[in-house]
């Protein structure tokens, strides 16, 4: 098979003739004398596109050949005519090629090599071996790499032996054996590469870090090139517009307006905090008066869906105040379980721990309060059960 991506990358529409066809996967693949189709591999994902009209699922190497998956295979030995889906494949060589050059520029001011590299649909990712670049650092590496983008420097690649291989300062030492392909990027960087890239650095744009995280004892930083910088500045600049219009503020005042709307908010927390600490107090009174008793004291049982977990485990304490078990279930997505008991009482934690086992939950605590999380269908047989050794005074072994 003649790979026609090796040697032009830009290549969008070609004939080929179809080989053979196979099933594999509960899927149908079929092979090309010939082909531009990058089957992925290195971080970049396969191509997609056109064979015979069909659009292609998906493009896979296996045994040393090239195969395409698509609905219904041609003929073996029919001639068809294969299409590139362009768009995709450039923004893929546009961020293949970013790649290498933001990675040399993070080997040249600061040391950094790259250890893995991921190319997403929305962002891309390296993960370089780094305790963790500063914002002045990052500055640095940013501005170098698109120097070398806005140099337009030619990118060559170079199909050589092993041995020809090893006297280019690569990266990273290639792990194969025969003929390498080196791809260089005009007297910056050069890495063994078998994807496929823009043929100068300017068709790469800019080159845009998005953040950095710690990861596996080193960075992984994000970032985005080419066109993605462009749709990545509109929704920016549409999410910065409709924040002004909200705040009523221009772009310049928009920070102020934030950092405002903040203080009001902890204000008004700060108000609110002693009147909702009351009507807690005040609720947790109510339902301790009314609770039924049981071995061990007053016990209530309760499920609020709509209620903030965080005042949830304020009532469950209240009521613990009281006197009484509280057995309080908070939220209806991902609800929430705030056991609570007066000292000496009965362990929350161990009946919350026994509750969640027997129900698919996960929590567990002190004596005195536990808290833990219940799946959403489980919720009323948990609280029931758990009520029921409440009443009985157990803390293992309580009814399903």
């Amino acid at each position: 098979m003649q790979r026609l991506y090796d040697d032009d990358s830009h290549l969008r529409e070609f004939s080929a003739s179809v080989t053979a066809t196979r099933e594999r996967d509960d899927a149908l693949w079929v092979s090309l004398d010939r082909t531009a189709f990058y089957p992925g591999g290195g971080g970049q994902p396969p191509d997609r596109g056109w064979i015979a009209g069909q659009g292609i699922l998906d493009v896979a190497e296996w045994d040393g050949d090239v195969w395409h998956r698509i609905p219904s295979a041609p003929e073996a030995g029919l001639c068809v005519a294969c299409e590139i889906d362009w768009p995709r494949r450039f923004d893929l060589m546009q961020q293949h090629t970013g790649q290498h050059i933001l990675s040399r520029a993070f080997v040249e001011q600061a040391g950094a090599d790259t250890k893995s590299f991921h190319l997403g649909q929305e962002r891309v990712t390296i993960d370089i071996d780094h305790p963790g670049p500063d914002t002045a650092l990052l500055e640095r590496v940013e501005l170098r790499a698109n120097g070398i983008v806005w140099e337009d420097r030619e990118v060559v690649t170079h199909v050589v032996s092993i041995e020809e291989a090893r006297r280019f300062p690569l990266r990273k030492a290639p792990d194969v054996e025969g003929e390498v392909r080196v791809v260089e990027v005009e007297g910056f960087d050069w890495s063994a590469c078998g994807g496929t890239h823009v043929r100068r650095t300017g068709q790469v744009g800019t080159v845009a870090i998005l953040s950095t995280e710690r990861y596996k004892g080193g960075v992984r930083v994000a970032f985005v090139a080419g066109g993605r910088v462009l749709r990545r500045l509109r929704k920016a600049g549409d999410l910065l517009r409709s924040a002004c219009l909200e705040f009523t503020s221009g772009e310049e005042d928009l920070l102020h307006a934030v950092r405002r709307l903040k203080q009001d908010r902890e204000r008004m927390e700060r108000s609110l905090k002693p009147l909702v600490r009351d009507a807690l107090e005040r609720e947790a009174k109510t339902l301790a008066a009314g609770a039924p008793r049981g071995a061990r004291g007053p016990v209530v049982a309760r499920h609020f869906p709509g209620r903030d977990p965080e005042e949830a485990g304020q009532l469950a304490a209240f009521l613990a105040g009281c006197g009484a078990i509280a057995l309080i279930v908070s939220g209806e997505e991902t609800p929430r379980a705030h056991f609570s008991a007066p000292a000496g009482t009965m362990s929350m934690g161990a009946l919350l721990g026994e509750i969640c086992g027997r129900h698919g939950g996960r929590g567990g605590g002190r004596p005195e309060s536990a808290q833990g999380t219940i799946p959403r269908e489980q919720v009323e047989a948990a609280l029931r059960a758990a009520e029921s050794a409440a009443m009985a005074g157990m803390e293992k072994g309580a009814a399903p």
